[in-house]
């Protein structure tokens, strides 16, 4: 799908393999069409577990925690994750990453992750996040 973003037309496809190419997350599903809007991009990804695991062990030991601060840390790592793709996105890209669910059968850390020119605002982006969330899973 196409988006106006600023003053160039951008193919979500392309933006998908850019996530893919430069992370560790895979592209589950485009959402751009569900978020309604012409300028804004957004996709559900995930992160393998096991990969998280490598990098929360560089400071903590993982026997040490529960399942709960287990949890909270997969969905913030995963959310510092995503915001790092910023660097291989266009010029003028703001991104806003949510990890929503620990999906136990594939191992993986779910999230949506929307994005739009800077001249949105990260207020609207926040918006537009959330009520992409009521749509996956």
């Amino acid at each position: 799908m196409y988006i106006v973003f600023g003053n160039e037309i951008i193919d979500s496809s392309e933006i998908k393999d850019i996530i893919e190419n430069n992370s560790d997350f895979n592209v589950e599903k485009d959402l751009t069409k569900g978020s309604k809007r012409e300028d804004t991009l957004a996709y559900q990804v995930s992160i393998n577990v096991d990969l998280l695991n490598e990098v929360i062990k560089e400071n903590y030991e993982l026997d040490e925690l529960n399942e709960e601060e287990l949890f909270n840390e997969y969905m913030t790592l995963s959310d510092e994750l995503a915001m790092e793709l910023e660097e291989y996105m266009p010029e003028d890209v703001i991104i806003n990453a949510r990890a929503y669910k620990w999906d136990n059968s594939d191992n993986t850390i779910k999230s949506v992750l929307a994005m739009a020119h800077l001249e949105l605002g990260e207020l609207k982006l926040s918006d537009i996040t959330r009520r992409l969330l009521t749509q996956v899973d």
